[in-house]
């Protein structure tokens, strides 16, 4: 990844040895190298059928290779959703906060968050894209910034893929019936792509799903701090049971399992992308010695933070 697109360095420690980023994303960037296959929906249908109607401006499929990377400003006029097929993601964040995602994770950019930067975590990276406009509200945004969503089913997300692909074939098609068949997809599309989002969900798990993503953001941005189950069932304003039952029912995660993600995901930014020492990255998250760090970080990713800064 060339920093000097990608990223803007505005702060430094006290001691110069390793550094805080803040993104900058001011316009699109496309980087798609030789090898990643990209199919877009027909131009067609982005303007007079089921997709205009939805609110649809554009999406299509991607298996993206090593050296993919997109770039999206915050402030836009359209939100983002990506649901990742197969192999992994990484989003960076104007706020500093980093995610992967893998089969099924949906991720979701609104209109009016942060900018974010995608790019391959692994080689080849599938994923489906779409792009919302923010005046048709069919789609009641999950949050107000980013997050992910779990998805229900990961039958339902092949179904995605493979109806999408039907789209795509019936295009090359010289059928008299094409377009009424391709019209009949993106309904069949739209059906199961509100199932997967889970539209129909009542006002209190998406009020949840909001205060989660913020929980998570907040963690991310001081993840040294010794966040409780105490702590954290406070923020969003739940009892602890009732807070776990919810994080397990939303994320397929109990509340620890979380945290240590985003711990790990954040340590391996920091060995990846910056000049960090290892004894530093376990302090940053948390960690009061060297030794547990590497320990709990090869459990994770299954390999040390030493083969990390190697691979980087």
């Amino acid at each position: 990844m060339n920093s000097s697109h990608l990223i803007k360095i505005l702060l430094a420690d006290q001691n110069n040895s390793c550094y805080t980023e803040h993104m900058r994303i001011e316009k699109d960037h496309d980087s798609i190298p030789q090898g990643c296959i990209e199919r877009h929906f027909p131009l067609h249908m982005q303007k007079d059928t089921v997709f205009s109607d939805m609110g649809i401006r554009g999406g299509g499929i991607s298996s993206a290779t090593k050296g993919f990377v997109i770039k999206r400003p915050g402030k836009r006029t359209y939100h983002i959703l990506i649901i990742t097929i197969s192999g992994e993601g990484k989003f960076l964040m104007e706020n500093n906060s980093t995610v992967v995602t893998r089969s099924g994770d949906i991720f979701f950019s609104h209109a009016n968050g942060h900018g974010h930067i995608h790019q391959t975590e692994t080689s080849p990276w599938v994923f489906f894209w779409l792009q919302f406009n923010i005046s048709h509200n069919w789609l009641i945004p999950p949050f107000g910034d980013w997050g992910l969503i779990p998805s229900q089913n990961m039958n339902n997300i092949l179904r995605l893929k493979a109806i999408l692909e039907t789209i795509f074939d019936e295009e090359s098609s010289l059928g008299t019936d094409s377009d009424r068949l391709q019209r009949l997809y993106a309904e069949l599309f739209m059906i199961y792509l509100q199932r997967e989002l889970r539209t129909g969900d009542d006002e209190c798990f998406k009020r949840y799903r909001n205060q989660f993503s913020q929980l998570w953001q907040t963690i991310a941005a001081s993840p040294s701090k010794t966040w409780t189950l105490k702590t954290i069932s406070n923020f969003v304003g739940l009892s602890r049971a009732q807070f776990y039952r919810v994080c397990v029912l939303l994320y397929q995660k109990s509340p620890g399992e979380k945290v240590k993600e985003i711990r790990m995901e954040h340590s391996l930014s920091l060995l990846r992308h910056f000049d960090c020492q290892i004894s530093e990255v376990a302090e940053r998250i948390g960690y009061k010695n060297m030794s547990s760090f590497s320990v709990a970080f090869k459990k994770y990713f299954g390999y040390s933070p030493r083969e990390a800064v190697k691979l980087s």
